[in-house]
C-alpha cells in the first residue's frame, strides 16, 4: 500500500504537468487550426483600372497566395434597362476591375499595414480595401486566446515541477536506509539512484498513457466538440503519436532530472 501511494503521488504529479503541456500544445494547434479557417475566409479587395494578374499583386506583396476576379455583371444587369443601350456599352468599357485578395498566413496590425501600403503602390489600383476594423478584431481575439492559453499551461507546469521535486525528496527519505547502507560500502552515484531512477521511468510511462489516451477521447465527448466546434476539427488539434513522444520526452527529462537534482542536494549536505 506505502508503494502505491508512493507512486501515485509522482504519477499525479507528472500528469497534472503533462496535461497542461498537452493542453498548451492542444490549444496552439487549434488555435493555428482557427487561424487557418479565417485566414481561407479573409479576403482583400483591390479595385484596379486595369486587369491584374497575380504575377503583378505578388511583385508588390510576395505574400499573397491567390486573386481572383469579383464578377460586376449583376450590377450592369441592373442597370441594363434603366439607360441606353450606348450608355451602357460606354458604363461596361469604363467599369472598373475589382479582386479578391487571399494571403498565405493571417498577417498581424502591423503587417496588414505594411501589405496595404504596397499595394497601393501598384500604379492601376484605385482602392485598396482591407476591413482593418474587423482584422483587428479577429486578431486580438487570437491574441487573447493564445495568452490565456500558454499563462494557464505555465502556472500548471511550474505546480508540476514543484510537486515531483516535492515527491522525489520523500522518494529519498523513504530509501534513506537502502542509500546510506550502499553509500558505506562505496556504491556509485548511479547505483544508489538506480531503483529511483527506475521507479521515475516506469511513473513517467503511466503518466503519459494517462493524459494521452484523455487526449484520445477528447473529441468524442460530445460537450467539447460542440463547444469547440466554430474554432476548428479537434480531431486535427491531437498529433498522434508526435505529441504523446513529447509528453513521454517531458516526464522522462523531468523526473530524471528532479531524481538526479535530490540525490545530489543530499550528497552535498552529507559531504
Amino acid at each position: 500500500m506505502k508503494s502505491i501511494k508512493t507512486h501515485f503521488g509522482v504519477i499525479f504529479s507528472l500528469v497534472a504537468l503533462l496535461f497542461s503541456v498537452q493542453f498548451g500544445i492542444f490549444m496552439s494547434n487549434l488555435t493555428k487550426s482557427y487561424e487557418r479557417s479565417i485566414q481561407n475566409e479573409y479576403n482583400i479587395v483591390l479595385v484596379s483600372k486595369t486587369p491584374l494578374s497575380l504575377q503583378d499583386a505578388q511583385k508588390a506583396v510576395p505574400k499573397i497566395s491567390s486573386i481572383s476576379e469579383i464578377s460586376t455583371a449583376g450590377i450592369t444587369e441592373r442597370l441594363k434597362d434603366k439607360i441606353s443601350q450606348n450608355a451602357f456599352a460606354e458604363l461596361s468599357k469604363n467599369l472598373p476591375k475589382f479582386y479578391s485578395v487571399k494571403l498565405e498566413s493571417f498577417p498581424d496590425a502591423a503587417q496588414l499595414a505594411k501589405i496595404e501600403q504596397d499595394l497601393k503602390s501598384i500604379g492601376s489600383l484605385t482602392r485598396v480595401e482591407i476591413f482593418k476594423k474587423t482584422h483587428d478584431e479577429i486578431f486580438k481575439i487570437l491574441l487573447l486566446i493564445k495568452s490565456l492559453v500558454y499563462g494557464f499551461a505555465f502556472l500548471i507546469v511550474l505546480l508540476g515541477v514543484m510537486l515531483i521535486h516535492r515527491q522525489m525528496r520523500i522518494w529519498v527519505y523513504e530509501h534513506k536506509e537502502r542509500i546510506e547502507i550502499m553509500e558505506l560500502f562505496g556504491a556509485s552515484f548511479l547505483i544508489k539512484s538506480g531503483k529511483l531512477y527506475r521507479m521515475a521511468i516506469i511513473d513517467s510511462f503511466i503518466a503519459t498513457l494517462i493524459v494521452t489516451c484523455f487526449y484520445i477521447a477528447l473529441p468524442s465527448w460530445e460537450v467539447f466538440s460542440t463547444t469547440l466546434k466554430g474554432i476548428g476539427d479537434l480531431r486535427t488539434a491531437i498529433v498522434l503519436p508526435y505529441d504523446a513522444l513529447i509528453l513521454l520526452g517531458v516526464a522522462l527529462a523531468l523526473s530524471i532530472i528532479a531524481v538526479s537534482f535530490v540525490m545530489l542536494q543530499i550528497g552535498n549536505k552529507r559531504a
